[in-house]
């Protein structure tokens, strides 16, 4: 599953809960596909760049007049800045810059495909994917300052065949930036599982990258990974529903409790950070942290001596010869709206009351991850660089003022969806990126790990 977000919105969270997926066939019952988990709740602004998995099913061979995707349970945080307040049911959100809004509209919705790629048939072992993408835009309404979720709107889900253009060959998909704890080793194959997405394994081989601090382990291979820790990993989802490991990056080597989110405010004066929640990791069993689920408000309150650093995931080489860039991110003045962080939960955290969940956290590690924006290109790419217009990016984004086109970069590590590479991007097209954001390292704010074309 992926998502077509609107260039320039302000949503910093959006769950939904998938609660079916069935493919109807041209005589017969209904088949329910198997989702892993059974009911997962999909975060979708990760969505913009990135893929979930909902898993692997065998079905009969036959035709598929159609597909019926069923949601419930929408939650969405996020910034109004519009120029009046927003109502989302009885949930008031006024005007604010630095405070987001959270609206649970009591929507569901069964969706039903009939347009290519369906009617679909399939053969006897036929090994096939098929990807659903959830359009925001249509889905969330605004009528008069009332924000509702109608799932029944045209153009809503939308589903293709795998591989889309850009994919390596032999793989359906890829499954990017997984974090979690590994649980389970054995041979070649990891087991990942995320507190927040469920769990994955992946299986190694001579290709696969180790993004590992060689002082922690300089052999750089499948040795160097043990159980309970924290990792990020790429993998390759293969026609048979297997995945490769295709990188593994080492962010712990004990797992301990951590929460991932966007940043929307800072203050410098309390030395705080502010994080919508979009992903975490729990070994300690705190009930407060276990509660905690995607969109809550995280208030992080630093130590004395906090750390910066930069997880250069999947951009190693890019950024081992542009080092001025990691300088950038070295103290809470470098903290800007729109990045997003991971931080070490140090003391037990506390509730705090709100119109929105919050959680209040000590912390005195801040690591900076990859963002998630959607905007349009402005000037033709070329090279390793194109821009896109600061007016379509997310308008909360920290640090952009006095910017009009925003350059991008881009390397061999990056990976294209959509698209086979950076020549066949045009200006005008729509792109989502998962990328480093810097702002204050002025030749280039974004570093691009991944570019889709909507």
């Amino acid at each position: 599953m992926t998502d077509t977000l609107l260039a320039g919105t302000s949503i910093l969270s959006f769950k939904v809960t998938v609660t079916g997926v069935s493919l109807t066939p041209s005589t017969g019952k209904p088949v329910n596909l198997t989702l892993n988990p059974s009911t997962p709740i999909i975060e979708l602004t990760h969505l913009q760049s990135d893929s979930a998995f909902l898993g692997t099913s065998t079905v009969p061979s036959g035709n598929y007049t159609s597909a019926t995707v069923a949601f419930s349970a929408p939650d969405i945080v996020l910034m109004n800045q519009t120029n009046g307040a927003l109502t989302g049911g009885t949930t008031a959100c006024p005007v604010s810059t630095v405070t987001p809004c959270e609206f649970k509209p009591a929507a569901s919705g069964t969706i039903t495909l009939t347009t290519a790629p369906f009617p679909l048939t399939l053969t006897a072992n036929e090994q096939t994917g098929l990807s659903l993408d959830l359009n925001l835009n249509n889905v969330i309404t605004m009528t008069n300052g009332a924000v509702s979720v109608d799932f029944t709107q045209p153009s809503v889900l939308t589903a293709a065949t795998l591989p889309h253009t850009g994919t390596p060959s032999a793989s359906l998909d890829l499954i990017e930036d997984f974090t979690g704890v590994l649980t389970t080793i054995s041979g070649n194959s990891v087991t990942v599982h995320s507190d927040t997405k469920g769990t994955i394994t992946a299986v190694a081989n001579s290709s696969t990258t180790f993004n590992i601090d060689p002082t922690v382990c300089s052999a750089q291979n499948i040795t160097c990974l043990l159980a309970n820790q924290t990792v990020s990993i790429d993998a390759a989802l293969n026609l048979d529903g297997t995945m490769t490991l295709l990188e593994a990056d080492l962010l712990d080597k004990v797992a301990v409790d951590e929460v991932e989110g966007t940043v929307f405010l800072t203050d410098l004066g309390k030395l705080q950070i502010s994080i919508v929640l979009s992903d975490k990791t729990v070994v300690s069993g705190n009930s407060v942290l276990t509660a905690a689920s995607g969109g809550t408000v995280v208030v992080a309150q630093l130590g004395a001596t906090p750390t910066f650093s930069v997880d250069t995931k999947g951009l190693s080489a890019v950024l081992a010869s542009s080092p001025g860039d990691i300088a950038d991110f070295a103290t809470l003045s470098n903290v800007f709206a729109g990045q997003t962080v991971r931080m070490q939960v140090l003391a037990n955290p506390a509730p705090t009351a709100g119109p929105i969940s919050t959680v209040l956290v000590n912390t005195n590690t801040v690591l900076l991850r990859f963002s998630r924006v959607t905007a349009t290109i402005s000037i033709q790419p070329a090279g390793t660089f194109f821009s896109v217009s600061a007016s379509t990016l997310p308008s909360f984004l920290g640090g952009i003022n006095g910017f009009v086109n925003i350059p991008v970069q881009i390397s061999n590590q990056t990976n294209f969806d959509g698209v086979a590479n950076i020549t066949t991007l045009n200006t005008g097209d729509t792109v989502s990126l998962r990328a480093l954001y810097i702002p204050n390292f002025l030749t280039s704010p974004f570093f691009a790990a991944k570019v889709r074309k909507h």
